[in-house]
């Protein structure tokens, strides 16, 4: 007697749950390795991609944003050019893409409900639409990414690649995983203001000197500041004015002793101010939380840095 094939069940769906699907990991992953293949076989792998997603994250209600044109980041970055590692001085790329990478994208904006973003990447778009899911009392949000630059958005967050659920709150974590350091939140984000982010040539602090050394146990080393020395500096921290106080605290001990750099655009000397590079970092790691926003260090945590400083000199 022939067996029976069990028939495969959906899984139940959450009411009133709106998938923010970051399309630029689908496309990329659709399209990753099938140069010598149909497209329509791209096609099939963006209907796969999408089922599986809708499935682990328990809606059939997506958004999906796509990242445009005219980067607001691309006219912040004055150290070292924003994606300098992807693209030469006229905003050629340096390497190619997947073949049909173009069509992968075009068939995600055809088939599903899709906003392209224009002067802004996808990841600010999924960031603004999480807040406003955060803040409404009717629907509930689940950000659907690779990208760990998204984590610190609170709220609830699914791995497209693991499949990995969590949620994520305002302050945030950031612990020892395998030997690696995992973060989100305020104090992943505080974290990225001191090791940078190589994926998009973004510095953060240059560089871990004696002094920052001999101020938090665990670093071991000067040099360049890894995700290690980001950890030991600021893991325990129990408030963002702490994560400031310490992050200002390294940029002030680095920035304030004559150092300097040559702006990438026109070759000029810049002698920055602590905060006027604390300032250029935030704005090019912050997700963006409502339209149009730019990261300055907050009024009252500057001020509050400010004030115990100067009465540790009384």
């Amino acid at each position: 007697m022939a067996s029976e094939v069990p028939g495969v069940q959906q899984s139940p769906r959450i009411a009133n749950r709106i998938g923010l699907i970051d399309a630029d990991c689908v496309a990329y992953w659709a399209a990753a390795g099938c140069d010598d293949m149909r497209v329509e076989s791209v096609h099939k792998k963006v209907r796969d991609r999408m089922t599986m997603i809708t499935d682990q994250i328990q809606t059939d209600e997506l958004r999906c944003y796509l990242t445009g044109h005219n980067n607001f980041r691309n006219d912040i970055a004055t150290y070292q050019q924003y994606k300098g590692n992807r693209y030469d001085k006229d905003g050629n790329r340096l390497r190619p893409q997947p073949k049909w990478l173009p069509q992968a994208r075009d068939y995600i904006a055809e088939t599903y409900n899709t906003t392209l973003c224009t002067g802004q990447e996808a990841d600010d778009a999924l960031a603004i639409a999480q807040v406003k899911c955060n803040a409404s009392k009717s629907w509930e949000s689940i950000i659907s990414s690779i990208d760990k630059d998204l984590l610190i958005i609170p709220g609830w967050h699914h791995d497209m690649n693991s499949g990995y659920i969590q949620v994520v709150d305002e302050l945030g974590k950031l612990e020892i995983i395998n030997g690696k350091v995992r973060g989100c939140g305020r104090k992943f984000f505080y974290a990225q203001l001191l090791m940078g982010d190589s994926a998009d040539w973004i510095p953060g602090l240059p560089k871990i000197n004696p002094a920052i050394k001999a101020r938090f146990d665990g670093i071991k080393r000067v040099g360049g500041c890894g995700a290690m020395s980001a950890y030991h500096i600021l893991h325990d921290a129990e408030s963002e004015q702490e994560l400031f106080d310490r992050v200002l605290w390294c940029y002030e001990a680095y920035w304030t002793k004559g150092q300097h750099y040559i702006e990438w655009r026109n070759n000029t000397e810049v002698i920055p101010t602590p905060v006027e590079m604390l300032t250029e970092q935030g704005q090019l790691l912050w997700m963006r939380r409502e339209e149009g926003e730019l990261w300055e260090p907050p009024a009252d945590l500057l001020k509050g840095y400010y004030e115990r400083k100067e009465n540790q000199t009384k």
